[in-house]
């Protein structure tokens, strides 16, 4: 079983995160709820960000907040309950046949395993392994252990052995 921590960040220069995206997010991560593969959820947002209680309420997730990005992911990973955490932004839903794939990966044994945003350009799309990370599966511990303010530092950290075939789409 995982604890789920949704990452609500605004990248510089980018559209900030809609609640709407944020709800999809929750809701593409229902299969692998009901699966049994998570069993809680967080949601980590700035300090003050604008509907993110609510929505959190209305999911029965927790709320973390906090003003800056390492305190975004640390308070996050914090509330986590389950000695594996399942890391993804907000705005990105893990395609079909995640829940399988996450199945077997904890199944497998594996330390740690990262999942890629969708390839949406030229290079992306000729080597998808340059495609940002979307989305990370690693210890709890370990990840408290990390200063990232970014999910690609957190996985830069977390060392992922694996790399899932499930991509990460973007929802917006």
């Amino acid at each position: 079983m995982l604890s789920a921590v949704v990452v609500v960040q605004d990248s510089a220069g980018a559209r900030p995160v809609s609640a709407e995206a944020v709800v999809r997010t929750l809701s593409s991560l229902v299969p692998a709820a009901i699966e049994g593969l998570i069993r809680d959820v967080t949601l980590a947002a700035s300090a003050g960000r604008e509907g993110m209680r609510k929505i959190a309420d209305h999911a029965g997730c927790e709320l973390a907040e906090a003003s800056s990005g390492s305190d975004l992911f640390r308070r996050g990973v914090e509330m986590a309950r389950n000695p594996r955490v399942f890391v993804i932004h907000a705005g990105r839903a893990p395609e079909s046949g995640f829940a399988e794939e996450l199945s077997d990966f904890l199944s497998s044994g594996a330390r740690a395993a990262v999942m890629r945003e969708t390839p949406r350009h030229f290079l992306t799309r000729l080597a998808p392994s340059l495609s940002p990370v979307a989305a990370l599966v690693a210890s709890r511990d370990h990840l408290l252990k990390a200063a990232a303010t970014d999910l690609a530092g957190l996985a830069r950290h977390a060392r992922p052995e694996l790399t899932l075939r499930a991509r990460a789409r973007w929802v917006e």
